[in-house]
């Protein structure tokens, strides 16, 4: 996640977040921040049960080993995931660098609202993957494909095991398509989204920019499997990227898995005021959101 670049574009993310607020119709100032990126370091840590105290000291001296940023420019927490068998537990050590938090908490602030909660997309994906209550056996696999990023979170009992970022979202699909035919942008999207004529075509021109993330996919896999005895059988999809019809065709034969698209929404009561046609369109973009909204 690199900083923002210039005071016109800060400007216009205040105005959009100022817009999306008044779109909602609500009088709360209070938000939930998620962050992601390569600024942020994620890991997960196997220990012995211990008391709290003992492991925040515990912590202090891993932290040199898995922290690359200095102590006072780092922002550091760590959170307990669950218990797990012969008496250990699961804990998530994150931490970003401070000019990052700082630079979110001054933009919220900016556009007169109030943060309360700085999360990590990890977490907040885990949390709308509990919510969905989607009763997958043994470990799975949820990725949510961005537009620029895809997050990819290895989870058995909803304990996230694993999760890392990979550098490859709709936006490279669809800018592939655009290039390789020679059509516009928006066109490409609307081919790749909704054209069942044009599948093969797009599977064509798109399958260097595919097969990179179903190879990255792959290593992820093998990793849990081999150092976590995690294997995956099943995977869940949300996020824009999701839709995109020869992107599902490929997962589905390429990793030999179960591939499910996620539905977050799934077990809570929404509002009257939603239609049907509304959520089917847009609640596989969700994911995020409703994980900050519950955490």
């Amino acid at each position: 996640m690199a900083p923002i670049k210039g005071e016109k574009t800060r400007d216009r993310i205040i105005e959009a977040i100022r817009q999306a607020c008044d779109n909602l119709a609500t009088d709360s100032k209070k938000v939930n921040l998620s962050i992601g990126g390569p600024n942020i370091i994620i890991r997960y840590l196997v220990l012995p049960w211990m008391k709290e105290g003992d492991l925040s000291k515990a912590l202090e001296f891993e932290l040199e080993r898995y922290i690359p940023f200095k102590r006072e420019e780092a922002v550091i927490d760590y959170h307990v995931l669950g218990k797990l068998l012969n008496n250990q537990i699961i804990v998530l050590l994150a931490a970003a660098e401070r000019w990052l938090i700082q630079e979110r908490v001054n933009l919220i602030k900016d556009a007169g609202l109030e943060p309360q909660l700085i999360n990590i997309d990890a977490i907040a994906l885990t949390e709308a993957f509990k919510a969905a209550s989607p009763h997958a056996k043994g470990a799975v696999g949820f990725l949510d494909i961005g537009y620029r990023v895809s997050k990819l979170i290895v989870l058995e009992r909803d304990i996230p095991y694993f999760s890392r970022d990979i550098e490859i979202g709709e936006h490279d699909i669809i800018q592939t398509v655009s290039e390789k035919i020679g059509i516009d942008f928006n066109l490409a999207k609307q081919w790749a989204y909704y054209s069942d004529d044009k599948i093969k075509e797009i599977a064509e021109v798109t399958k260097l920019t595919i097969n990179t993330l179903l190879n990255e996919l792959s290593l992820s896999f093998e990793y849990c499997e081999r150092n976590l005895e995690k294997k995956v059988g099943q995977l869940y999809l949300s996020g824009g990227g999701s839709k995109i019809k020869v992107l599902l065709d490929a997962l589905e034969k390429a990793q030999g898995l179960k591939v499910n698209n996620l539905d977050p929404t799934q077990g809570f009561r929404l509002s009257s005021s939603i239609t049907a046609e509304d959520l089917k369109e847009y609640a596989h973009l969700l994911a995020v959101a409703i994980g900050l909204a519950i955490s």
